[in-house]
């Protein structure tokens, strides 16, 4: 395996990896303030059981946008597994596989869940009117994605639960730094600021990326 990264996300890395974003605890701080690029969430699971569970799948795991290659969402190593949507390996929005709608789409919770059922508990258990896309995201031993943006403007929008983050896993945006995952805590990040994920460790890094509707309770987290 080729474990050189590309010109471009080394450049990125090392441009903005000693930047800071200022961190709020509330939302409305993140969404007025110009400067934040996140805010975390503490959770109180066991990391250790979730992350048996997500390893415990790793057969099942499907190349999430392996359309992409060198920009935009180009990556290395980058899967993904449906816990909450169309099937388990339909990982990507609904529009991608011909549906104009969620309710057509019929998002549901997939058969995998069976297989990580602490993971589910905890996940269904979160404080949302409506689940969307939930999905497991594995980045692969030196597996990166490269530069890229999610939308304009400002997009305080999926909930990013990191299950681990090894050493020397990085997730990076522009003049705003490291994003401080560790193993246990989520955060809501702003995905239209450009931002790139790489991995110089020998350990696959499990996310769990959550959309949907909160309900009020969600505030209290």
């Amino acid at each position: 395996m080729d474990l050189d990264f590309p010109k471009e996300l080394m450049e990125f890395y090392e441009a903005n990896k000693s930047f800071s974003s200022p961190v709020h605890d509330n939302v409305i701080s993140s969404r007025d303030d110009i400067n934040c690029a996140y805010y975390p969430i503490k959770f109180n699971f066991d990391t250790e059981l979730l992350l048996e569970e997500c390893k415990s799948v790793d057969h099942l795991y499907f190349n999430h946008r392996n359309q992409d290659k060198k920009k935009g969402y180009g990556h290395r190593g980058w899967q993904s597994l449906t816990l909450h949507g169309i099937d388990k390996h339909k990982t990507e929005h609904f529009i991608r596989y011909g549906f104009n709608t969620l309710e057509e789409a019929n998002y549901h919770w997939t058969d995998v869940c069976e297989n990580v059922p602490n993971l589910y508990k905890f996940l269904s258990s979160l404080p949302y009117k409506i689940f969307d896309r939930v999905r497991i995201m594995r980045l692969a031993p030196y597996g990166y994605i490269m530069p890229h943006t999610d939308g304009n403007g400002r997009i305080f929008s999926p909930l990013n639960i990191a299950i681990n983050n090894p050493d020397n896993c990085h997730f990076v945006f522009k003049d705003k730094g490291i994003v401080p995952f560790v193993a246990g805590t989520g955060m809501i990040i702003d995905v239209a600021q450009e931002h790139i994920v790489i991995n110089q460790s020998d350990e696959p890094r499990y996310h769990i990326i959550v959309h949907g509707h909160q309900s009020s309770e969600f505030t209290k987290l």
